[in-house]
């Protein structure tokens, strides 16, 4: 145990419980990916429409991840 799992055990939902701190960058890439699947079998998309679809999700989902990330540490300074 280092001297960070120390500092952190001092609330419970910052215990290492399995937490999550942030989303990895490889579950981002296959959410974009299964959904431009999707919306390609769907609704037909071309393969550059598809790319487009992939390009969004990832960057949607890197915002939301930043936000979560901001608002945690806006949490923890309190």
């Amino acid at each position: 145990m280092d001297s960070t799992d120390s500092s952190n055990s001092s609330t419970p939902s910052d215990s290492s419980n399995g937490e999550v701190k942030s989303l990895p960058f490889m579950v981002t890439l296959v959410v974009s990916a299964a959904t431009a699947v999707v919306c390609g079998e769907l609704f037909g998309f071309p393969w550059w429409l598809r790319l487009i679809t992939v390009v969004v999700v990832v960057v949607a989902l890197e915002g939301v991840n930043q936000a979560v990330g901001r608002a945690r540490a806006r949490r923890k300074s309190f």
